[in-house]
């Protein structure tokens, strides 16, 4: 069995100008050098925009048996077409039509606060939301005093939580995505499960004391394919290394379809099921074993 623990979906008026224009900035320098393009605006680049169809005919080509969808919540760093409740909802009714395929969780900002709650509560109630997304970076630190209402909430409820460290996009700050700045919200509610993705990016010296401080906290190997396909050897060396220092801790994660274009998911699967890094017993742990029993504590 394959679980894809951090997968996205989302149309263009979900999310502000100035995220989109620097996640497609690379794609339309390509298309202005080699096919004389030039930018163009609203024009549908592929991975602009993803729905729940497009990601199920993916699904069936990689052979992944589910995936968790993580709506993204930039709303608070420039204005959207569409506020981040009309998106939460458009994510759980779209997922409810593959129930078998899909975990959807809420997609918050902290900063929201009263609302934030409202939202995450509304969730719960109507959709049993078993976790949710956050993104320190747009401009929040989760030691703050002001964020603890909302990790109050999270842990009373058991929630899952998956926050993004490492590199970001445009106007975002990086340096606030540092695990590190998770141990005291750790200490403080052990209910709340924690899971830092693309194993910690450029922090992952940090992800490493945090998880063997903490047992309610789980990373993913999403975004491992930035070295691919040029340098498949530091791929295998980091999954070497969660092998034998975090085996019980690591879940398969794809970031669809930030990837697609470079090395999809397929190719993805098929490196880390082929190349000996860890033994077949820890390829399933990493493909669905270890995010199963989370899910089940």
């Amino acid at each position: 069995m394959i679980i894809d623990t951090h997968v996205h979906i989302w149309k263009r008026t979900m999310y502000p100008d100035v995220i989109m224009d620097a996640y497609l900035e690379p794609l339309v320098l390509l298309d202005a050098l080699y096919f004389k393009g030039g930018p163009q605006e609203g024009k549908d680049w592929l991975t602009s925009e993803t729905d729940e169809k497009e990601l199920v005919q993916n699904m069936e080509v990689a052979k992944i048996d589910k995936s968790v969808i993580l709506p993204l919540d930039f709303g608070m760093v420039g204005p959207t077409k569409q506020g981040v409740e009309e998106f939460n909802d458009w994510v759980f009714e779209a997922c409810s039509a593959y129930p078998d395929k899909f975990l959807p969780f809420i997609g918050i900002d902290p900063q929201r606060g009263e609302t934030a709650i409202r939202l995450i509560e509304k969730y719960i109630k109507r959709f049993d939301a078993k976790g949710i997304k956050v993104y320190p970076p747009t401009g929040w630190r989760p030691d703050e005093e002001r964020i603890k209402p909302f990790w109050k909430v999270l842990d009373d409820h058991g929630m899952v939580v998956v926050t993004h460290s490492g590199a970001v996009w445009g106007p975002l700050n990086e340096e606030l995505s540092r695990p590190s700045y998770y141990s005291k919200v750790l200490e403080k509610h052990e209910r709340l499960k924690l899971v830092i993705a693309h194993m910690g990016g450029k922090y992952r010296d940090e992800m490493f004391p945090l998880l063997a401080k903490h047992e309610n906290a789980y990373t993913d190997c999403s975004a491992l394919q930035g070295w691919l396909p040029s340098n498949p050897e530091m791929v295998v060396s980091r999954l070497k290394e969660v092998a034998e220092r975090i085996p019980d801790r690591i879940f398969f994660g794809t970031d669809w379809p930030l990837f697609e274009l470079a090395y999809s998911q397929p190719y993805f699967i098929d490196l880390i099921s082929t190349q000996p890094w860890g033994s077949e017993e820890m390829k399933e742990r990493l493909f669905s074993v270890n995010f199963q029993r989370m899910m089940m504590k």
